[in-house]
């Protein structure tokens, strides 16, 4: 087995059998595929997306334009139950900053089991890449630039599978990411117009402003979280429920869509 298995922080390879790159449609992801396309042959590389069932109804048909215009493989992943099933039979609760189970179960462990079931044909060493940048947050500013990914094998006794994990856009700001996405030719996701950030449609990060922009433009995908509040008795985020919003959208009206 390769020395590089002993230390923490691997080193970056040049002969990787196959580079997955997370994607999301955020402009972020763009970045991250950028670099991919940039360092790596387009046959190497599985452009990789997680519906977590808050999504905005382009995202999918975005996800497959995208990986067709690019020329990569495209995988897309999803949890069997979905984010609405999955809180109210299973969690019960709304994630939080806390207890994040929205991008571990939706996310993470998804994307997780479809690496770990298609080893075969990933090889026996891959590159995970993501889009994190460092002045998104002061925890994000300290992730790791690379390091051995969840699905990385050890030993050889299950199966060879080294799995390195970066993250280039780490030293990054913002508008180099709208940058990447022009060289590549793909537009920005449409959210852009009106929104900073591309996220689930009523991400508990998310400021309020935003959340209401997000109702008016989208109130049937509102009112199913809004009944999944009345459902559970627990509201979308602490001390903020998005009854609360839905009712302030009618009083702020045509100026909330702006």
């Amino acid at each position: 087995m390769s020395s590089i298995l002993n230390h923490k922080q691997p080193k970056l390879l040049s002969n990787y059998d196959s580079v997955i790159v997370s994607y999301s449609n955020g402009i972020d992801s763009m970045g991250a595929l950028h670099w991919a396309v940039s360092n790596f042959d387009k046959n190497k590389i599985y452009l990789i997306y997680a519906d977590t069932g808050m999504e905005y109804d382009c995202n999918i048909s975005l996800f497959y334009a995208a990986a067709s215009f690019v020329g990569v493989k495209l995988i897309l992943v999803a949890h069997p139950k979905g984010f609405l099933r999955l809180l109210l039979e299973e969690r019960l609760k709304f994630p939080d900053y806390k207890r994040r189970w929205c991008t571990a179960y939706l996310k993470a462990d998804v994307i997780d089991k479809w690496i770990r079931q298609n080893r075969h044909i990933l090889g026996s060493k891959c590159l995970f890449i993501s889009g994190e940048r460092g002045d998104e947050s002061p925890k994000r500013a300290l992730l790791p630039e690379n390091k051995y990914h969840r699905t990385h094998l050890a030993t050889n006794r299950i199966a060879e599978f080294e799995c390195h994990w970066y993250r280039p856009n780490l030293p990054l700001e913002k508008g180099h990411m709208f940058e990447k996405a022009v060289i590549l030719g793909l537009p920005p996701h449409p959210c852009y117009q009106y929104l900073n950030r591309c996220s689930c449609m009523f991400c508990f990060y998310m400021k309020d402003e935003d959340v209401i922009k997000n109702i008016i433009r989208y109130p049937k995908e509102a009112k199913k979280w809004i009944q999944a509040e009345i459902k559970l008795g627990h509201t979308w985020k602490a001390k903020q429920s998005l009854t609360a919003l839905w009712q302030k959208c009618d009083e702020l009206g045509e100026d909330a869509v702006a």
